[in-house]
């Protein structure tokens, strides 16, 4: 299962069509025990993401999922990571986890002590308190520079229909010769793609033509939107199968879900072309860069 379950909902009222706001704690747990059932093992974090740390430490067993959480970004006079494992592993109530990310890509490569903060990292993977190390990148940049100078084995990257500078061929070649698992997230960006072109806010509205563009191909397809966001990174022939290894996904309910499941599973069979995919490619970064948003009230 490639499906991981995003917890930033559980933690804060986080999404622009999230008109739900945050999960609640009951909710939580019906979602987590749902997502066992549907075979999703992991659980994708942050120290960031409100109490979301708190709220899966009090619901989860050490066995019930592979945990991967991120720490915050480092200020320039910080020399240390270790504190915020330690809280991490304390509010989340394990021994261990999965995979700890650096939240901000950048600290290893602006930061002054870039090389002690992933020597700590190592240094913990080292003592099995985390299988696998890595970051969670904004832009390919920056993924360049540390997978030519670092040795990671995850990096987290914003991929979809309209963003889709992760799935460069070089990208992707360098994932292989460097062995490097890319783990996906803002496939819904935050949730804009399912938002009826009418219903748009006044800054979204220069986007208009390609989120139309989107819900014609979908129409095309016989397909619903859902479906074909996933369909970007779900089938095996578009090559990027042994890269790809997990689609973070966040929802507010069990029903949404089990849509999601549904759909993935829709999507790996979708017949649509990589031609077809590749015609909703946007690279204006104020629409698929969210840090350019206006602030959610």
């Amino acid at each position: 299962m490639k499906l991981a379950l995003g917890t930033v909902q559980f933690g804060l009222n986080y999404g622009v069509s999230n008109h739900q706001g945050q999960v609640p704690k009951s909710q939580v747990k019906d979602i987590i025990e749902q997502a066992l059932s549907l075979g999703i093992n992991t659980l994708d974090c942050a120290a960031l993401y409100g109490d979301s740390e708190q709220i899966l430490g009090e619901l989860i067993s050490n066995s019930d999922f592979n945990i991967i959480t991120k720490i915050p970004a480092l200020a320039d006079e910080q020399t240390s990571l270790l504190d915020y494992f330690e809280q991490s592993l304390k509010k989340l109530q394990q021994k261990n986890i999965h995979a700890l990310l650096l939240h901000q890509a950048d600290n290893l490569i602006t930061h002054s002590q870039k090389q002690q903060f992933f020597q700590q990292l190592q240094s913990l993977k080292q003592q099995n308190l985390t299988k696998q190390i890595g970051a969670s990148f904004y832009n390919p940049e920056q993924f360049r520079t540390i997978a030519l100078n670092y040795p990671i084995d995850i990096a987290q990257v914003p991929i979809n229909v309209f963003d889709q500078r992760f799935l460069a061929q070089d990208i992707i070649h360098l994932c292989r010769k460097k062995q490097i698992k890319l783990h996906v997230r803002s496939l819904f960006l935050q949730g804009l793609i399912f938002i009826n072109e009418q219903n748009l806010s006044q800054y979204f509205v220069p986007f208009k033509d390609k989120l139309l563009a989107f819900s014609q191909l979908a129409k095309y397809l016989n397909c619903s939107k859902l479906t074909l966001a996933l369909a970007i990174v779900a089938q095996e022939s578009h090559n990027t199968n042994d890269i790809v290894e997990k689609l973070v996904i966040g929802v507010c309910n069990t029903e949404q879900l089990n849509q999601i499941v549904q759909a993935y599973q829709q999507a790996m069979v979708l017949a649509v072309t990589i031609e077809e995919l590749v015609t909703l490619k946007d690279n204006r970064l104020k629409l698929i860069n969210p840090s350019y948003w206006p602030q959610k009230e």
